[in-house]
C-alpha cells in the first residue's frame, strides 16, 4: 500500500509534463528601455519595445549573416510571436525618463518561425571565455602594461552571451610572448592557457597602424581550434579611444559567432533519449527531475514509458547534441551516463 501510493504521487507529477518545459529560456528578453520622451503614448511605447526586443532576440541566438535577414520583420508578425510582456515602471517614474519592459517570446513559435524560414539557431548565454589581447602598435608589443585592449576588455557590449576572463599578469606568458615576438602565428595557445580548464579561450594579436586594425583571433572552442584574421577600419575618423572600442566591439561580436557555429541547433532534426531513473522513497527525486530539467531549453519534454517500484523509465525529447545535453544536466545536478548500454540518470 505504501508503494502504491509513492507511485501514484509520481504519476500526478510526470503526468503534468508532455508539453513544453522551460519557463526559464532564452526567448526571454529582459529589461528593454524606451525613452518616454520619445514615445509618450503607451501603445507606440510598447509596439517600439516589441520590435527592439525582437532585434536583440535575433542578435543574441542567429548568426550575424543570419541576423541581417530578418531586419524589416513586421510588427505584426513580431507580436504573433510574444507569448506575453511585463512593464517594470508601468509609470516610468525613474531619473532616467525610461520605461523599462520584459517581453517573453514564444518558444514553439520561435520554433516554426526558424523551421520555416530554415535558420539555425544558437543557446549561447553567459558562456565563459578566458581570452588575451595582445596589442602591438606601430611595431612595438603591448602585453600587459599600457595595453588599453587589456585594460578594458570588460566594457565591451557583449550583452549576456559571453562572460569573459581576463588572465592575471604573469611572467612566464610574458616570456612565452617575447619568445614569439618575430612569429606570433605560431605561439600554441593551448600552452599559454595551460592553467585555465575552460573549453573556450581566445588569444588575439591586436595590430594598430594609424587607422587600421589587423587582427588575428587564434581559438580553441569546445576543443576545435579555429583561427580567423578580421581587418577594421577606422573609417569615421574618430578618436583614439572610439576606435579601440570599436576594435574590441567587432572582435567580441566575431568570437560570438565563432562560439554560436559550434553551438547550432537545427529545430527540424529533434532527438529522443530513453533514460532510467532510479525511485528513492526518501528522497523526491522524480519532483526534482521535473523542476531541474525545466531550466534546460534544449529539452523539449518528456514522457513516461514505463514506472515500477524502483524505477521510471523516460525519453526525453531534445534539440542539440548528446554531449551538451549531459553537460546542460550537470549544471542542473543531474548525472548521465551510460551503463551497461542503458542511459541511467541520477539526482545529485
Amino acid at each position: 500500500m505504501k508503494n502504491f501510493k509513492f507511485l501514484f504521487c509520481i504519476l500526478i507529477i510526470l503526468f503534468k509534463t508532455g508539453n513544453v518545459l522551460s519557463n526559464i529560456n532564452i526567448f526571454n528578453v529582459n529589461n528593454v528601455e524606451i525613452s518616454n520622451e520619445i514615445y509618450e503614448n503607451k501603445d507606440k511605447l510598447v509596439n517600439r519595445a516589441f520590435l527592439k526586443a525582437f532585434d536583440q532576440l535575433l542578435n543574441r541566438v542567429l548568426l550575424k549573416d543570419d541576423y541581417k535577414k530578418f531586419s524589416n520583420t513586421s510588427l505584426n508578425n513580431v507580436k504573433d510571436l510574444i507569448l506575453y510582456y511585463q512593464i517594470i515602471n508601468p509609470e516610468g517614474k525613474d531619473e532616467t525618463n525610461l520605461t523599462k519592459i520584459n517581453v517573453f517570446f514564444d518558444k514553439e513559435k520561435m520554433h516554426n518561425f526558424f523551421y520555416i524560414r530554415n535558420v539555425l539557431y544558437s543557446d549561447i548565454v553567459n558562456t565563459d571565455v578566458i581570452l588575451f589581447p595582445l596589442l602591438k602598435k606601430n611595431g612595438k608589443y603591448f602585453i600587459y602594461t599600457k595595453n588599453y585592449f587589456y585594460d578594458n576588455w570588460s566594457k565591451g557590449n557583449f550583452d549576456d552571451l559571453i562572460k569573459y576572463t581576463l588572465p592575471a599578469e604573469n611572467i612566464e606568458n610574458i616570456q612565452v610572448i617575447n619568445n614569439y615576438k618575430d612569429n606570433i602565428f605560431e605561439l600554441d595557445i593551448s600552452n599559454f592557457f595551460k592553467e585555465y580548464e575552460l573549453e573556450n579561450i581566445v588569444f588575439l594579436n591586436i595590430d594598430i597602424n594609424k587607422n587600421i586594425a589587423k587582427v588575428l583571433i587564434n581559438t580553441r572552442i569546445e576543443g576545435k581550434k579555429i583561427n580567423k584574421n578580421l581587418v577594421i577600419k577606422n573609417k569615421k575618423n574618430v578618436n583614439e579611444e572610439s576606435f579601440n572600442n570599436q576594435i574590441i566591439n567587432e572582435v567580441g561580436s566575431m568570437i560570438a559567432d565563432l562560439i554560436k557555429s559550434r553551438n547550432l541547433i537545427d529545430v527540424k532534426t529533434p532527438s529522443f533519449l530513453n533514460v532510467a531513473v532510479k525511485l528513492d522513497n526518501k528522497k523526491s527525486n522524480l519532483a526534482e527531475f521535473d523542476n531541474r530539467i525545466k531550466k534546460i531549453n534544449l529539452i523539449d519534454n518528456y514522457y513516461v514509458q514505463q514506472l515500477n517500484k524502483d524505477y521510471v523509465l523516460i525519453k526525453i525529447k531534445y534539440l542539440g547534441k548528446i554531449n551538451k545535453i549531459i553537460k546542460k544536466l550537470k549544471k542542473q545536478d543531474i548525472d548521465l551516463k551510460m551503463i551497461k548500454g542503458q542511459w541511467q540518470l541520477n539526482i545529485i
